[in-house]
C-alpha cells in the first residue's frame, strides 16, 4: 500500500468531516503519530495530549490552509502514478520483443546457411 495513502484519508477527513469520531469522544486514535507528524509539519492545527512518552490524543484538530495545499499535491501525485503504471514497463516489452524477434532472424540465418547441428537433428529424427 502506499504511504501517502494514510495521510490522504486523514487530510480529506479534517477537510470534510472535522475530527473522526475518536478524536470527538476523547479515545485512543491507532493513527495518533500521523496526526502529530501532521500538526508538526503545519498541516493540520490541534493541541497534543501526550503521556510523556508518546502522544495519545489530539484535541480541537483541523486541518490548516498548507494541509489543503499538500492535500492537493498528494492527490495529484497519486493520481500521475496510476496513470503512468501501465506504460511503466512499455519498455521492457518493446525490449524482449526486439530481442525475440532478432533472435529468431539469427537462428533463421544460421540454420538456412550452416544447416542444423548434427545433435538437433538427431533429436528432431533427421540424418
Amino acid at each position: 500500500m502506499d504511504p501517502r495513502i494514510p495521510l490522504i484519508e486523514i487530510l480529506e477527513t479534517a477537510s470534510a468531516e472535522g475530527l473522526p469520531q475518536e478524536l470527538r469522544s476523547g479515545e485512543n486514535v491507532p493513527d495518533v503519530m500521523i496526526y502529530h507528524d501532521l500538526i508538526d509539519q503545519g498541516y493540520l492545527m490541534g493541541t497534543i495530549l501526550s503521556d510523556g512518552r508518546r502522544p495519545y490524543f489530539i484535541e480541537g484538530c483541523h486541518i490548516t490552509s498548507k494541509g489543503r495545499e499538500y492535500l492537493v499535491q498528494l492527490r495529484q501525485a497519486l493520481r500521475r502514478e496510476r496513470q503512468s503504471a501501465p506504460w511503466r514497463f512499455m519498455g521492457t516489452w518493446i525490449g524482449f520483443s526486439i530481442g525475440l524477434l532478432l533472435g529468431a532472424c539469427a537462428t533463421s540465418w544460421w540454420v538456412h546457411h550452416h544447416g542444423l547441428p548434427s545433435w538437433l537433428g538427431s533429436f528432431l529424427g533427421q540424418p
